[in-house]
């Protein structure tokens, strides 16, 4: 029969530095390398909120399910025709040229996150799964009179492996 330690862990923790505050708000001290420290308004700052998104900005399911329709046309699922409302129109001329390939499993968007550098622009980044391999997706939509329309996509491939046997 084996017998088991548990042993206490070491603290992980940067001290805390308790302040005079009237408000009760703690630092910590001086963040060590590679560590991130909240960042606490001092009294007297004035607090700097990021701008909103509109309310008729596409949430995370919205700008995935447009995803998908995407790379379901990229993969050959789907009829280019079908995307055209929503593609930059360079962007669907680029799609008919590059032809449909239609690799085994497709692609399938994991996760999606989204960045508002402006109003009535959305920026996207999300893993896409094809046969157990993860790829990054990287797209941007605008917004137009006609709706929202995405201006820049991006599936990033790892670079092919060239086997030591063919050569």
């Amino acid at each position: 029969m084996k017998s088991y330690v548990l042993r206490r862990l070491e603290p992980y923790e940067p001290p805390y530095r308790v302040a005079d505050r009237p408000d009760g708000l703690t630092h910590r001290a001086a963040a060590p390398d590679n560590q991130l420290v909240l960042d606490l308004p001092l009294a007297g700052e004035s607090v700097v909120e990021e701008p909103r998104p509109s309310p008729d900005t596409p949430d995370g399911r919205q700008i995935g399910r447009l995803l998908t329709t995407i790379l379901e046309a990229c993969d050959g699922r789907r009829p280019p025709v079908q995307v055209r409302p929503i593609l930059d129109p360079a962007l669907h001329h680029a799609l008919l040229e590059s032809g449909l390939r239609r690799p085994a499993g497709g692609y399938r968007p994991k996760s999606v996150h989204l960045g508002h550098p402006a109003d009535g622009v959305v920026e996207a980044c999300a893993t896409v799964e094809q046969n157990g391999r993860c790829l990054a997706l990287a797209a941007r939509f605008e917004r137009t009179p006609s709706g929202w329309v995405c201006t820049r996509f991006h599936l990033l491939k790892p670079p092919r492996r060239v086997s030591a046997l063919a050569a």
